[in-house]
């Protein structure tokens, strides 16, 4: 016991020694103003000034992590160890402090995990202490695992001490801790957040803003931080809402007020200290954006941004007369994660230099007192990377499980109006891109009155940020944005500047540091961006008109990746496809009339937005319940079990199949797979696929850290980051990790070229991993051994084995060749002087000094220059050796620039290798989906079919299924509590095209007919769906029309939204169609919404023809359609008990959810009110005035029908008026 506790009394005091002496980066504390700054402190709580004021800096503490130096030591232990080293080094005198105050002071501890980088995040938590002075801000002391890093109140550069939030700063009914935020403050956090301000999206000046609003944006500076003082940017005149202005002078309501820049006179900004300089400088092109400003080892947030900090962070203010907090370098992962998530802009600035480097400097000119800062990064919810920054795991694990792994988009949209005013059309060039994976797509189109391609590609692509040309948006596209999108981050670009033409994006792009120019020579162009240029223009550099919009659309997504500093990261991956909406698509084959072997060659199952929504077929971020989420088809079927596999899951969701063949090839996947013969393969590649990082991320990741720019151009590479060496070992892990994951791919691979089976079952099995499989075999044995792994993950150093690197190689055979220059003049000493004990001698800069006996004193001659001697021995250099040497020193320090380099060179060696880890990354995906489906089939609970795609003789379309569930519903059973009831549907053919729907409420009308789209849905993805029996011909659109729903930002009713999607129906849906029509015309009178259902059944009869499920409460339509062959009558059965004429309060009625033939006489509308808890006697008053209204409409036609009986009696009236008299009838 004694031993263990003088090894913990060592460890202590020899931690102590060294951060006594540790020296941190003193860059800003020089200048005399921003001492003054730093000291000023009138106006805040007397207790916590005087606190401060007496307290001295102390040693900054450390805990030892269990295991790290001392296996025995206990938690207990570890706190009393801080308060030991607290206690060491400074005497602290008694305060007197209510209990009230202790527990209202909190201060943030910060755990780093770093042991080995298996573990790489942050995990933070609050703690209350018992002392005013030990609420301060966090300090990271050493480098070692597991180091809790305790609060000390050491010196900042902009700022005062790190002090905590004292018992001052809570208000009577106010959580301990929690801090006074004024209204004014809240108006300045929303103004940071995602939201849909209508001066981003409004019509012609792009500005419209009622007094309220600008109030609200420009008071956004406020906190009181205790009750006795306030914050100086509250003071600031040019930050009072009546006074911002933006960089250019301009106010809020001008109509080019840009919210990104703040306008900071230049008398204030003379009088700031250098380092407040800086902050204010970027602070007035970023004004929108939340500072993280690193000084030394923090990043530091001020005045409004630390706001932010103290509210969203939970981070604690420093003591000063200005807001200030901060947190270390190695949070940053996780901090800025969380600004991000919930809406925030983050900007991250660095050092650039040592203060070495500044002193340097300041030898050539006037002296600065203050280090190079520069702008690295700035990151949006739509722009993340996630970069080594972010940590390997935990935090960045976090990062990646917030995503759900699908892909956010950033989205520009560029628009051009055409038509006449009331009839106005839009042509629309849209791009998108991933900027986690580096993919984008561009399309233009010409849209419809409803915007219908528009809503689609939002619906199928879900962006996280949207980017709009400013005073270009029209108002129509605005109430979409709002309708489609109404909680995504919307940013208005400038035209021409910020929103590039076509033209200006093409001469960005061909800079060098892009793509180059699009020559034929220059193999960088990717195709989907020739395809846009005007073929008649040699030099490549004129977009073709039609694809004008989208690479104007291409341009602005290029500006704010270069606002953003990833431009270069991203576009040089050159990773472009061409968008086309998969509406046109159809549109185009049916216009074409496409003969019937090629009517289905490439294309697409069309699923719009609203039906996306409607049959709950991915969850709606825009309405998102995590009840419905459970349910929808893509949660279903998600048994994925890589990254990769499930955002391709997402993409066959959206986007089923039409063409048979390629659907019945991942049928015969499917079925291959539930063999039971090859279970022992299934389970091993289920095992292979979890372990798998995310390789399509990894990729864009790996490509990034190989670029050359990154390391000679990009602020980046000037950064100096105190935490470098785990960077490093981030990076490595990175490379390793992916190194890992393709090799565990390839065997995976190669074991399936063992089961023959599978091979001669699919062909689609087969091209995932049969003998088309890439061969990778020399790549992966080239990465292996090109250096050592574990070596390289444990220092953060990847020295080159022979081959790998040719610069390196070349340097270090100079290096060997200067060596045996020194090797063999060392031989012609020892002849010379005729002594083998002749030797080098020394390290360092005093290597290869001659090391002579005594003896041989007398032989040395002039040209031998002593240096230093020991017992025995002489030590002397000449002219050839110092020559030599110099040459070597030389070669050596080329040596180490090359090593540093090193692994940016691996990186890149591995990125020209990317076309074929791509592929094997989508072949991967592909059977990670397959086998998600094939588990689907075999594990959720229910009778599964392979659906049978038919060639109908005379090309009628249908869809028979028998005992047929809905996939979400049925499958979650238990979780409702019920079984579910299964039906047989039979549309097309001798059936009836239509079947029109009756039932009572609540019958399951509804659901029944989101059943029928979904299994539609699946069996055109490939997949075996919940039914006994399943044929069909292939569907091209699935239209929808239900429930009811108003889009009040648009200024749209509910009976106005039911017609527009009825409109869109009935002008695009084709032969092949599935149309869902549910309860058509309720938002109206009920002679109008029973016309307007009967005008549109009859149209859907005699026009189009297509496959149709029509529910209805109008019981006078079924009779206009008993005698139509093409429409079926069906209705939901039930069973009524104690049927009362007179009472329907004593109706029983209990649903059998089960579709019989012919009509339902009632709806039971009141046996639902009953259900939903209407008062008895409103339910009976109900059904008393509804016999009276049933009397009062028999008396009217009893009346007609005797005006046309005594008509026809009369000879005076004509034929043609008579049947006008039928017809009104």
């Amino acid at each position: 016991m004694s031993a263990k506790k003088g090894l913990k009394q060592s460890s202590l005091m020899a931690f102590m020694q060294k951060t006594s002496n540790k020296s941190t980066v003193k860059n800003d504390d020089d200048d005399p103003k921003l001492k003054k700054e730093e000291n000023g402190e009138s106006g805040r709580k007397e207790i916590a000034s005087k606190q401060l004021e007496e307290k001295k800096t102390p040693a900054r503490g450390k805990t030892f992590k269990k295991d790290d130096h001392d296996s025995s030591v206990s938690p207990n232990e570890n706190r009393l160890a801080t308060s030991t080293i607290e206690a060491q080094s400074v005497k602290r005198k008694s305060r007197a402090i209510d209990s009230k105050q202790r527990n209202a002071t909190k201060r943030r501890r910060v755990i780093v995990s770093d042991s080995e980088e298996e573990s790489d995040g942050e995990d933070v938590e609050a703690l209350p202490t018992g002392d005013v002075e030990d609420a301060e801000m966090v300090e990271v002391e050493g480098k070692g695992d597991g180091e809790v890093m305790t609060s000390t109140p050491a010196r900042t550069k902009l700022g005062g001490k790190r002090v905590g939030k004292t018992a001052g700063t809570t208000t009577p009914g106010t959580p301990a801790g929690t801090p006074r935020i004024s209204e004014m403050s809240r108006s300045f956090l929303a103004s940071f957040r995602a939201t849909e301000e209508v001066s981003t999206l409004c019509n012609d000046s792009n500005v419209s803003m009622n007094a309220s609003q600008l109030s609200m944006n420009a008071s956004q500076l406020s906190m009181v931080d205790d009750s006795a003082g306030r914050f100086a940017h509250l003071d600031m005149d040019f930050l009072q809402p009546n006074n911002i202005r933006d960089a250019q002078k301009r106010r809020p309501t001008d109509p080019e007020y840009d919210p990104r820049t703040l306008y900071i006179p230049e008398a204030f900004f003379n009088k700031q200290s250098p380092g407040h300089q800086q902050w204010w400088r970027l602070k007035t092109t970023l004004f929108d954006t939340v500072l993280l400003f690193k000084i030394g080892k923090f990043y530091e947030l001020y005045h409004m941004d630390a706001v932010v900090g103290v509210t969203q962070l939970n981070l604690n203010y420093m003591k000063g007369a200005y807001a200030h907090c901060g947190f270390p370098e190695i949070a940053y992962g996780t901090f800025s994660d969380q600004l991000v998530q919930r809406g925030y802009k983050v900007a991250r600035v660095e050092q650039t230099e040592t203060p070495e480097q500044m002193a340097a400097r300041g030898t050539k000119g006037k002296a600065e007192k203050v280090v190079r800062r520069e702008l690295c990064a700035i990151t949006t919810i739509g722009t993340r990377t996630f970069g080594v920054l972010d940590g390997n795991g935990g935090a960045a694990a976090a990062m990646l499980d917030s995503l759900s792994s699908a892909p956010k988009y950033l989205l520009a949209i560029a628009e051009c109006m055409y038509g006449k005013q009331q009839e106005q059309l839009s042509t629309y060039g849209i791009c998108f891109v991933d900027t986690a994976v580096g993919k984008f797509y561009l399309g233009q189109f010409d849209d419809d009155m409803n915007r219908s391609y528009l809503r689609t590609a939002i619906a199928h692509h879900q962006p996280a940020q949207i980017l709009i040309e400013r005073g270009k948006m029209s108002k129509v596209t605005t109430s979409v944005l709002k309708t489609m999108a109404g909680s995504v981050m919307k940013e208005a670009l400038t035209s021409k500047t910020e929103f590039l033409t076509a033209e200006k994006t093409l001469e960005q792009l061909a800079n060098s540091s892009l793509l180059g120019l699009p020559t034929e020579e220059n193999a960088k162009w990717p195709k989907a961006l020739l395809d846009m240029l005007a073929p008649d223009d040699p030099l490549k550099m004129t977009p073709a008109p039609k694809f004008a919009k989208c690479l104007s659309a291409l341009g602005a997504i290029v500006w704010y990746l270069k606002r953003c500093l990833i431009d270069v990261d991203l576009i040089t991956m050159r990773n472009f496809e061409q968008y086309i909406p998969p509406s046109q698509e159809v549109r185009t084959a049916v216009m074409l009339s496409t003969p019937v072997v090629d009517k289905w060659r490439n294309k697409l199952l069309v699923l719009d937005g609203i039906t996306l929504s409607n049959l709950n077929i991915v969850p709606c971020d825009r309405n998102y319940d995590r009840a419905s989420a459970k349910i929808s088809l893509l949660s279903t079927l998600d048994y994925c079990s890589t990254a990769f596999g499930k955002r391709l899951l997402r993409q066959w969701v959206c986007a089923p199949l039409c063409d048979p063949t390629p659907i019945r090839h991942r049928q015969d996947a499917i079925e291959a797979l539930m063999d039971v013969d090859v279970k022992q393969f299934i389970d091993k590649a289920t095992t292979v696929l979890k372990s798998l990082p995310d390789l399509e991320r990894l990729l864009q990741k790996i490509h990034t850290l190989g670029l050359k720019y990154r390391s000679t151009t990009h602020p980046d590479g000037r950064a100096v980051m105190f935490e470098a060496e785990k960077y490093s070992k981030r990076k490595i892990n990175d490379l390793c990790s992916a190194i890992a994951g393709f090799q565990k791919v390839y065997d995976l691979a190669r074991t399936f070229q063992k089961e023959a089976s599978l091979s001669e079952k699919s062909l689609l099995l087969k091209n995932c991993f049969g003998e088309q499989f890439p061969d990778i075999a020399d790549d992966l044995t080239h990465f292996q051994t090109s250096f050592d792994h574990a070596k390289a993950k444990k220092e953060g150093v990847i020295v080159p084995e022979r081959g790998l690197d040719d610069e390196y190689d070349d340097i270090c055979d100079k290096i060997v060749s200067c060596e045996k220059d020194l090797e063999d003049y060392l031989k012609q000493q020892r002849k010379k002087l005729d002594c083998n004990k002749v030797c080098y001698f020394g390290n360092g800069k005093n290597r290869y000094q001659l090391e002579v006996p005594d003896a041989l004193e007398r032989k040395m001659g002039h040209e031998y220059d002593f240096k230093s001697s020991r017992k025995g021995f002489k030590r002397y250099s000449t002219a050839e050796i110092d020559k030599m040497f110099k040459a070597l020193t030389n070669v050596e320090a080329e040596r180490d620039v090359s090593l540093r380099d090193v692994m940016r060179r691996v990186f890149a060696d591995f990125d020209k290798r990317y076309s074929k880890w791509s592929s094997i990354v989508e072949r991967v995906g592909t059977f990670d989906v397959l086998l998600s489906l094939t588990k689907y089939a075999l594990t959720c609970g229910l009778h599964v079919c392979r659906p049978e795609f038919i060639d109908s003789p005379d090309h009628q379309p249908l869809i028979e299924i028998r005992a047929g569930k809905h996939p979400g519903l049925a499958s979650g059973g238990k979780l409702f509590n019920r079984d579910y009831i299964a039906n047989d549907t039979n549309l097309g053919g001798e059936h009836g095209d239509i079947l029109l729907l009756t039932g009572p409420n609540m019958g399951g009308k509804s659901t029944l007919m989101r059943q029928i789209s979904l299994l539609v849905v699946m069996a055109q993805m490939g997949a075996f769906v919940p039914a006994e029996m399943c044929k069909l011909t292939p569907v091209d659109r699935i239209f929808t029309r239900l429930g009811a729903n108003d889009r009040i930002g648009a200024g749209q009713s509910t009976f106005y939204v039911e017609l527009n999607e009825t409109n869109v129906i009935l002008r695009d849906a084709t032969r092949d169609s599935l149309v869902i029509i549910d309860e058509l015309g309720r938002g109206t009178a009920t002679h109008d919404g029973t016309a307007i259902a009967f005008a549109v059944l009859k149209d859907l009869s005699d026009r189009l023809r297509c496959r149709s499920l029509f529910s209805t409460h109008y019981h006078s339509l079924v009779g206009n359609f008993i005698e139509t062959p093409n429409v079926k009558l069906g209705h939901m059965a039930c069973m009524v008990e104690n049927e009362n004429e007179s009472d329907p309060t004593e109706e029983v009625v209990t649903f059998l959810y089960k579709l019989v033939d012919g009509a339902c006489p009632k709806s039971y509308g009141f046996y639902a009110a009953k259900l939903a808890g209407i008062h008895l006697e409103v339910v009976r008053n109900a059904y008393n005035r509804s016999k009276q209204l049933d009397q009062m409409s028999s008396c009217v036609v009893q009346q007609q029908l005797a005006r046309l009986k005594a008509a026809a009696a009369d000879d005076r009236v004509t034929v043609a008026e008579l049947a006008a008299m039928v017809a009104a009838l």
